[in-house]
């Protein structure tokens, strides 16, 4: 619980799998540490966690993750029946919330239609920092109503 929380001690936010490090303390925000990523969160969202000796063995993923069960499909965004500022500000979320508990990959569901949540979608992910690559067609996937982003 919150109490038990102390500088080294690991963490988890509530109801996700990702662990992290407590860096430092200060007042009600944390500093986390996730692989190479750090994050102050409040400390009423976190929970202890002992650190399974299974995961300690594990190596950690080149982006200085250690995997987790919450790490084996890459997370999926389905922005039907969004607007374009609902489904910018969701995305903008996802990516976040992706990056934190170590995915490289996101899926974005926009379908099809007129193209419209399709292209702010697009050209929302060509300027953002987390984006490394966007994959717009492939043949294994439908890709005229999806975006597979790389982070």
């Amino acid at each position: 619980m919150c109490s038990n929380i102390a500088i080294g001690s690991y963490v988890r936010i509530r109801n996700q799998a990702a662990i992290g490090k407590v860096i430092s303390i200060n007042l009600h925000k944390v500093l986390i540490a996730f692989g190479k990523l750090h994050f102050y969160l409040p400390l009423q969202s976190l929970e202890t966690v002992t650190f399974p000796s299974s995961i300690r063995k594990n190596r950690p993923l080149s982006n200085g993750t250690i995997p987790t069960s919450s790490m084996r499909a890459d997370p999926i965004l389905d922005l039907h029946g969004f607007n374009k500022a609902q489904a910018l500000y969701t995305l903008e979320k996802c990516l976040n919330d992706a990056l934190l508990l170590g995915h490289c990959r996101l899926k974005i569901i926009h379908g099809q239609g007129k193209g419209i949540l399709r292209s702010a979608v697009r050209d929302y992910l060509n300027d953002h920092p987390l984006v490394k690559g966007i994959t717009l067609q492939s043949p294994v996937h439908c890709m005229a109503g999806m975006t597979i982003v790389e982070i």
